[in-house]
């Protein structure tokens, strides 16, 4: 298995390769050394609210749900919380390394706050700030991590109560355990979000089936950048469900800054499965199948080969008719947006009157025309009293 992301950060072209972290989590080994972020809070306020949130008017979405009461798990390279934005939110987790608690890549902990970073500390925000996350570390390096142990994850997860799983890993190949991991999550009702995976076209990778994305019922994730195009690096070969931000994204680092993670499908995945958070805590009562379809059925259209049914709509995802959960879905057919009323301005409503009233105002010189034309012609057009049509016995 290995990362769906290659991570750069102050120029930095794998997650080892960073500088020392300035203030390593509590519990962690000695040779833990994460990338260290690239931004502070003050540089953040600075440049405002980051692409990925305006984009997808993650605002919008949070007047109706902010993932409160919903539990998602990430499993990854563990979860630090140093980030005030981190603060409160995780649950207890498992360490399936044995090697510590602590998040020694980077990549879990980007990953957690792209879900449930907390609102109200800087511009930028998790999809569903109000979720609790429930850390499964399973990777401590960042190649040749065991496909096995990711498939206990998924257990693990389950049996802590998670409504969500995020997988940010890819795996060449399908595996019989984690298949059967899948597939046990599923039943039981835990939405599985995984990364289609990623590619290197410079390097004439061959894009094929990434798994646990690939299975049956869970919702695939490729990566779209800011120019709204599906991403080089995408892989379009596993079966995509739908596309999310993956390129120059804004989120927590580990040693208490922000990281921008370059890119991936491990970074698009978290706004996926912050979704799916934001739909759980609306429709408690839906099944995996079900939240696939709303993401899927209020998605941005298609945008061509690996974009699966588009770009996540969050907003539409939350509010839209006719798809699973609202209580008014039918059997088939697209699902049905609310037109809301448009109020016009000042301007658009004396014109509107304007025309209306010289709409009118023409109308009545027609009929007086009708009138008077007529009388005009039997009296030669001689002066003279007109009368309505129904009142002409006396000239």
């Amino acid at each position: 298995m290995r990362w769906t992301a290659v991570a750069v950060l102050a120029g930095c072209l794998a997650p080892l390769c960073a500088a020392p972290v300035a203030h390593a989590a509590p519990l962690a080994p000695a040779n833990c050394q994460p990338p260290a972020s690239v931004m502070t809070k003050q540089k953040l306020v600075e440049n405002g609210q980051p692409w990925a949130q305006k984009i997808l008017n993650i605002d919008a979405a949070h007047e109706r749900a902010t993932g409160r009461g919903v539990k998602v798990a990430v499993v990854d390279s563990g979860v630090t919380a140093a980030n005030p934005q981190l603060a409160g939110q995780l649950l207890k987790g498992v360490d399936l390394t044995k090697t510590s608690a602590a998040d020694c890549l980077g990549h879990g902990t980007w990953v957690a706050g792209i879900i449930a970073a907390k609102r109200g500390v800087s511009p930028f925000a998790g999809v569903a700030p109000d979720a609790k996350i429930i850390p499964i570390k399973f990777a401590a390096k960042a190649e040749g991590v065991d496909s096995g142990l990711a498939a206990k994850g998924i257990d693990e997860a389950v049996q802590l109560g998670a409504d969500v799983i995020n997988v940010s890993t890819q795996s060449i190949g399908d595996d019989p355990r984690l298949r059967k991991s899948v597939e046990s999550a599923l039943a039981k009702g835990v939405v599985i979000v995984a990364a289609a995976g990623n590619i290197d076209p410079k390097k004439g990778t061959v894009p094929g089936l990434m798994y646990p994305s690939a299975y049956p019922g869970v919702i695939s994730v490729g990566a779209v950048g800011q120019d709204g195009k599906v991403s080089t690096f995408s892989n379009p070969a596993t079966p995509v469900s739908v596309i999310a931000p993956g390129k120059d994204i804004v989120t927590t680092a580990p040693d208490g800054g922000y990281a921008v993670a370059a890119q991936g499908t491990s970074f698009a995945t978290p706004f996926v499965a912050g979704l799916a958070a934001l739909i759980e805590q609306l429709y408690p009562n839906l099944t995996p199948a079900q939240v696939k379809q709303r993401i899927e059925g209020t998605a941005e259209g298609s945008k061509g080969t690996g974009s699966g049914h588009g770009m996540i709509n969050p907003f539409e995802a939350l509010t839209a008719v006719g798809v699973a959960g609202d209580g008014k879905a039918g059997a088939a057919g697209p699902p049905v947006k609310i037109a809301m009323r448009d109020d016009a301005d000042s301007t658009t409503r004396a014109v509107a009157l304007g025309i209306g009233g010289g709409a009118l105002g023409v109308a009545a010189l027609v009929a007086a025309g009708g009138m008077l034309i007529p009388a005009g012609r039997r009296r030669g057009w001689r002066p003279g009293y007109v009368a309505p049509i129904a009142e002409t016995e006396d000239d």
